[in-house]
């Protein structure tokens, strides 16, 4: 692990390139360019907002819904982006993979940091309307670059998890499709953690808070939305809020460490098959 940190420090440059390549072939024959980025988060959001707030009158307590889905949506959605692209990415980047003492996990990393990119402006927009509105607990905001680090490792970790676990088996594709499905619907993205306790025994709602996903949307909920934290204070322990994400997260990147050391050395025989 120290190895892979110590690689990517000294060779930092390469993955700035990558990263910046990245972001213009995403964008290059968009005229409305980096507005993307917020068009389809956003019209998710006022889809959730019409339906849930409007129509079926859900109420998070204090917290203003429309901020709920905004810390929910742009969250997961960061996450998805991260994951679906980065599983084919070392398929489609074939040519450059094939370097000589390339790094093969910079790819899904670059993706990853790029997604981070597109994430951090939609996350500021949140950030301000959670002082405006919602008055947000300025307390509770600093806590936002821990919430962001688990939340980014994370992301990576499994990218590059699945990247490599795709070059030797193509059908992974489709498990990834799937797991991303079931995992929106099991991550409290647009509904509450109580409608879960108000329709399932406890001991499923406790499995469900265990879901490191929900630790990390929980997370960022507390650090932007009033009262939030008062009103779930007693349901949510320490260790599902940030032992589990933080233990979790260790896991997937000791996971792929050790993934990427098995696979890296024959990689590029799986791409050239």
């Amino acid at each position: 692990m120290v190895a892979i940190l110590q690689e990517i420090f000294s060779r930092r440059n390469l993955l700035y390139e990558l990263v910046m390549r990245d972001l213009k072939i995403r964008y290059a024959r968009k005229s409305m360019g980096f507005l993307w980025t917020f068009l389809m988060p956003f019209a998710t959001v006022i889809t959730f907002y019409v339906i849930f707030c409007q129509i079926l009158k859900v109420k998070i307590g204090e917290a203003p819904f429309f901020l709920y889905l905004m810390s929910g949506v742009f969250s997961w959605r960061f996450f998805h982006d991260s994951v679906a692209a980065a599983t084919t990415c070392l398929t489609d980047n074939k040519k450059l993979v094939q370097e000589p003492a390339f790094p093969h996990y910079f790819i899904p990393l670059a993706i990853t940091l790029a997604n981070v990119i597109n994430f951090l402006p939609s996350l500021f927009i949140t950030v301000v309307i959670s002082l405006f509105v919602s008055r947000g607990n300025v307390i509770f905001i600093f806590s936002l670059p821990f919430i962001i680090c688990i939340h980014v490792c994370l992301t990576a970790g499994v990218a590059v998890i699945f990247s490599i676990l795709y070059v030797r088996w193509r059908n992974v594709k489709y498990v990834v499709e799937l797991f991303l499905f079931e995992a929106f619907y099991a991550t409290p993205v647009f509904y509450s953690i109580y409608l879960i306790k108000a329709t399932f025994p406890d001991i499923f709602f406790k499995i469900f808070l265990c879901n490191p996903f929900t630790g990390i949307l929980n997370l960022y909920r507390i650090a932007l939305l009033r009262g939030f934290y008062d009103m779930t204070k007693n349901d949510l322990s320490i260790f599902s809020l940030i032992i589990g994400p933080l233990v979790f997260t260790i896991g997937i990147l000791i996971l792929g460490y050790m993934l990427y050391e098995r696979h890296k050395t024959i990689i590029n025989d799986y791409l050239s098959g």
